[in-house]
């Protein structure tokens, strides 16, 4: 028999998940989601990028996956945005040259 902290568990992944859909379809600046990944992107700038420069890896692309990352979440919201950053790095690799101009769309 389910107990109560189970169908708790429940309303509260529902009730969550009413919050993002509705996040997700306001405009792009006002979306918390948005501010939550483009904060993320400001810690990672501040803190592991600039440790993974001094060790010599450097970024394939121009402008760097994360200065992309923040210009696509911008313009296109949480959803889209991330979705455009991820395809990006997935397309880093020993197989993109050094340099390689890409803007955000």
């Amino acid at each position: 028999m389910p107990r109560i902290a189970d169908h708790r568990i429940v309303l509260y992944l529902l009730v969550g998940l009413l919050l993002l859909g509705f996040d997700l379809s306001r405009a792009p600046e006002t979306q918390w989601t948005a501010k939550s990944l483009l904060g993320a992107i400001d810690v990672y700038q501040a803190t592991l990028s600039r440790v993974l420069g001094a060790t010599g890896a450097r970024c394939r692309f121009e402008p760097t996956c994360s200065h992309y990352g923040e210009a696509v979440i911008r313009k296109y919201g949480a959803l889209e945005g991330a979705g455009l950053a991820l395809a990006r790095i997935a397309r880093c690799g020993p197989w993109t040259p050094a340099g390689t101009v890409d803007p955000p769309p």
